[in-house]
């Protein structure tokens, strides 16, 4: 789903269905007058009227297609959590019970969250707001490591405790911030200024860094300090987990820097290219696996007192 919703932002096809119809909305166009009916609707957006005023049917097509697909596993994803959740409501444990109301609580407000968003590019300017589509990719995260946390408690895993456990959850809220910063890039769209890397115009931190007043207002609006915020958490994330293999280089470990090396590869390729569609799908979904083996590792290795004291 995750990667999915990548997928639609970078085709630009998350504005094509101006319409929000959490029952109707699961039946596709059917015929060629609902396809010219959900055209029409289409041309009298501001993205057909400022941006593709020469685009035709067959074009309209694909990113509705993207759209509805997207919307779509949305809608199942929740027919399949909520049937079973019915059926077997008086066989669970409360504890169980209280979590499922939670994440069907999560996956509605990421439903709202997700039209919220789309109504902002739906008016004068045609594109949506980037702190609304960095709140929709935040609540999925959220929602993913939630649903983790459910498979890791009902899987009983092994809880073990352990000295450094304090430096995986400083590692966790690095990462997390990293995601947050993502989601202002792809908003803002700065992953297609300063392609280059290490360097950002010639220079560690761009000319433009603090340009912005405000002060705090850079490190939201500014393109190229979002885009170096994202970078530095990036690499610094990286090596906390590094500093972590040190200390403990078993299975857990291993594939936590390994995951975390291959995100930052895979957003270093992303940047010079420019953001492709494949680079950037897979970016956010290697993303979203370091964040859900992140749960893990916090929820794998608990603080002990004694532990810590021995240490």
């Amino acid at each position: 789903m995750i990667c999915l919703g990548g997928a639609t932002r970078l085709t630009h096809a998350g504005l094509s269905i101006v319409e929000w119809k959490p029952i109707a909305g699961i039946i596709p166009p059917l015929n060629h007058q609902d396809w010219l009916a959900e055209f029409l609707k289409y041309q009298t957006s501001p993205e057909f009227k400022l941006i593709n005023t020469d685009m035709i049917l067959s074009d309209f097509k694909f990113i509705y297609w993207m759209e509805f697909c997207h919307r779509l596993l949305g809608r199942l994803m929740g027919l399949f959590f909520i049937v079973p959740l019915v059926f077997l409501w008086r066989q669970l444990l409360p504890c169980v019970k209280k979590m499922s109301l939670t994440i069907l609580m999560l996956g509605a407000l990421q439903g709202v969250m997700g039209w919220y968003m789309v109504k902002s590019g739906l008016k004068d300017i045609p594109a949506v707001s980037p702190y609304r589509l960095t709140a929709h990719l935040f609540l999925a995260f959220i929602l993913l490591g939630y649903l983790s946390i459910g498979i890791l408690r009902v899987g009983c895993i092994k809880r073990v405790a352990h000295p450094k456990a304090k430096l995986i959850h400083i590692t966790a809220l690095m990462i997390t911030l990293t995601i947050f910063y993502g989601g202002l890039v792809a908003g803002l769209k700065a992953g297609l200024i300063y392609n280059t890397f290490p360097l950002m115009g010639g220079q560690l931190i761009p000319g433009e860094f603090l340009s912005e007043s405000p002060f705090w207002l850079n490190f939201f609006t500014n393109h190229a300090t979002v885009q170096w915020m994202h970078r530095t958490l990036a690499l610094l994330s990286c090596f906390h987990v590094f500093l972590f293999y040190i200390k403990d280089n078993g299975f857990y470990a291993t594939a936590w820097l390994s995951i975390a090396i291959l995100q930052v590869i895979l957003g270093i390729a992303t940047l010079i290219h420019q953001v492709p569609i494949g680079l950037g799908v897979l970016h956010q979904g290697v993303g979203a696996l370091l964040f859900s083996w992140s749960v893990v590792m916090i929820y794998k290795y608990k603080t002990d007192s004694k532990v810590r004291n021995a240490s």
